[in-house]
């Protein structure tokens, strides 16, 4: 009875903190240097680690395609079933995963230690809205700047799937593109997009939602960063497979 409560009072405060940021972007209250600020802080210093994991999975994922294919007569499909297993899953979900523990966990520990240190109530004092100071310029922030995050990392993934194939097999460029020229249509590329964007909504409010909810001292910040990052994987494994079977 109590994980539904906490589950259904997760969704109604996420709920909650969307229509109100939905509000505040109607009223075109974006406040562009607190966001520019967040898009390097969130973004740009997240891009090599987010391209250095793609390489690997990529590797890895060519590694085993490449051996399998070229035993039976289809190396020449290599280029495709990568480039496709990296726009359905290892782009949107590895990039979201990595960067639920990286960003999420930031941006919870950081509202919840400024909800601790009474920060967030000198900000009332001050009349000032803690969703416009706050909460939309990350959000906003996550939502530009992971889908490019992720086009980054996509073509790491790709380039290191290419050089694992070569070498192993000695697959050539053009082969590797022609496979997936063949099999990858728009769909594909506008699922990953959809994906990507959902995701990064989704990981930064979740990050703030329970650094607001953050109490009980230092205690209570470490809490809530395990509380955030574990809810955010399971929601981004949710919302994959939801938004899977939705578009294929």
């Amino acid at each position: 009875m109590r994980y539904l409560v906490e589950i259904l009072e997760y969704f109604g405060g996420i709920s909650q903190l969307a229509w109100r940021l939905l509000k505040l972007l109607v009223r075109g209250r974006v406040n562009l240097s607190l966001l520019a600020h967040q898009m390097v802080l969130l973004g740009v210093n997240s891009i090599p680690i987010s391209v250095l994991v793609l390489c690997f999975a990529g590797s890895v994922y060519t590694f085993v395609l490449a051996d399998e294919l070229a035993q039976r007569g289809a190396r020449s499909l290599v280029g495709g079933l990568l480039l496709l297993i990296l726009l359905k899953e290892l782009i949107p979900v590895f990039t979201a995963l990595l960067l639920s523990a990286k960003i999420g966990a930031a941006i919870t520990s950081e509202i919840g230690t400024m909800k601790i240190s009474e920060q967030l109530d000198a900000l009332r004092a001050l009349s000032t809205d803690q969703d416009w100071y706050i909460t939309l310029p990350r959000v906003l922030a996550g939502v530009l700047m992971i889908p490019i995050i992720a086009v980054f990392a996509g073509y790491g993934g790709w380039y290191a799937g290419f050089y694992t194939g070569h070498v192993q097999t000695g697959l050539s460029y053009q082969s590797f593109v022609q496979g997936a020229q063949s099999m990858v249509g728009m769909d594909d590329w506008i699922e990953c997009l959809v994906k990507c964007v959902f995701f990064a909504g989704v990981i930064v409010m979740t990050a703030c939602y329970f650094g607001y909810r953050a109490e009980g001292g230092a205690a209570g910040v470490g809490r809530a960063v395990t509380q955030g990052v574990v809810i955010n994987i399971l929601m981004i494994f949710v919302y994959d497979l939801v938004i899977t079977a939705i578009l294929d």
